[in-house]
């Protein structure tokens, strides 16, 4: 991360976006992306105060940034936006050391973390759980469709990806409340600005979530079961790998599928006749799905380090820089997209998605197919049991504040009961 000193000068002398830049409170929390379209416009690359850091929000820029993991680092990519207290500090120490995951390695390290799980998430092991997913969300369906009204995140579009992942892992169900305490905290801990009360408590559920993931590779070394846990045995990642592997899959595996879906259903049902159209045609619902994960990435940004001297937009960045990959701006960039800030369910119907929802490259995300798998069907099973379904009038989102997810805490949906 770059010091303040060696911010260059025109950067220091002529402050400009990046003092206004404020992604935790409103209104930018609600609506980051009419901040995005200035910097876009005014100041595409900027330094941020909060964050230390500079931030991209051009496609091009951002899409080179990922073409060239030689010159820019994934390794600060789960780097804690804040200073840990000595008090947190030592509550980690219980748990497993932070050694490198999916997300935050480069090179060889990253080809060999990766490998035993590409074969776990391969189209055929995909193809597999179609039966299981939508059963899944059939039996959510049955537990609330007679009431009337719903608070869809809670009750739908949170567990259901939260229990594919657990059943892919082999983790009984019974503690899936503490998995999505423990998830909820880790993100809190990594990206969110904290009291150091709240990073203790965090801290904590942290330790705790490893300790559970070690008990479960113990328990699959001993007796092996046909489950991702057990598939992975055969590789040569350590237990400290596995279980700080196997923690940042469990979060990606059911948080970002949970927004998605959440997300989607609010955008169509803005619109009647969007939910209209893909109750009519289904055909219509994996087109739906990518512009949603195009107009609202469930994560909106990722990070890289300069590894050496670089050129971005104009602006000469040091070695060691951090940069902050603005995914949910270059997906609303309007040299990319016509009426970017358009939701517009047709966009990819005839063309291949180009949206940086999932990154790109040798980093992309190694479950995105799971997660449009998820997307898709959750979709449909709703469309086709509640055709009826709409946003309850009056509602104000809230945006949880964390800068490399995106996500709102509840959205109450109604229906007439036949």
């Amino acid at each position: 991360m770059i010091g303040k000193d060696s911010i260059p000068t025109e950067k220091k002398t002529c402050p400009h976006l990046g003092q206004e830049f404020q992604p935790f409170v409103q209104p930018q929390l609600d609506d980051p992306y009419s901040f995005f379209k200035r910097a876009r416009d005014e100041e595409p690359i900027f330094y941020s105060p909060i964050l230390n850091g500079y931030v991209l929000t051009r496609y091009e820029d951002i899409l080179n940034v990922l073409k060239d993991p030689a010159r820019f680092s994934s390794a600060d990519n789960l780097k804690p936006i804040v200073t840990f207290t000595p008090e947190v500090i030592g509550v980690l120490r219980q748990g497993f050391p932070f050694v490198a995951d999916l997300v935050n390695s480069d090179g060889d390290l990253h080809k060999r973390l990766r490998a035993p799980f590409v074969k776990v998430f391969a189209p055929e092991r995909l193809q597999a759980l179609e039966d299981s997913i939508r059963a899944i969300a059939n039996r959510l369906v049955d537990s609330f469709i007679k009431d009337g009204q719903a608070d869809i995140v809670s009750q739908f579009t949170y567990p259901l990806p939260l229990e594919v992942i657990l059943t892919m892992y082999g983790v009984p169900l019974e503690i899936m409340p503490n998995i999505k305490k423990w998830c909820l905290d880790m993100t809190a801990l990594l990206s969110s600005q904290l009291t150091p009360e709240a990073q203790l408590e965090c801290a904590r559920s942290f330790v705790a979530m490893q300790h559970t993931v070690a008990g479960l590779i113990e328990e699959r070394r001993q007796t092996p079961q046909n489950d991702l846990i057990s598939n992975i045995q055969d590789s040569d990642l350590s237990m400290n790998e596995q279980v700080i592997v196997l923690c940042g899959l469990i979060l990606a595996g059911h948080k970002t599928t949970s927004h998605l879906i959440a997300s989607t259903i609010k955008l169509l049902l803005e619109r009647p006749e969007l939910w209209q159209a893909i109750c009519e045609n289904q055909s219509l619902i994996p087109a739906a799905v990518e512009e949603a994960l195009r107009y609202d990435a469930p994560v909106p940004a990722m990070i890289r380090t300069t590894t050496e001297e670089v050129s971005i937009a104009g602006v000469t960045l040091p070695q060691g820089t951090q940069l902050f990959l603005m995914y949910g701006s270059a997906n609303r960039d309007e040299n990319q997209y016509g009426n970017a800030d358009s939701f517009e369910i047709e966009r990819f119907q005839q063309t291949t998605a180009n949206h940086l929802a999932f990154g790109h490259g040798v980093h992309h995300c190694i479950g995105s197919n799971l997660a449009r798998r998820e997307g898709r069907i959750a979709l449909e099973v709703l469309s086709s049991r509640l055709p009826n379904l709409r946003l309850r009038s009056n509602q104000q989102l809230t945006h949880i504040p964390a800068l490399m997810n995106r996500s709102f805490k509840d959205l109450y949906v109604e229906w007439d009961i036949t």
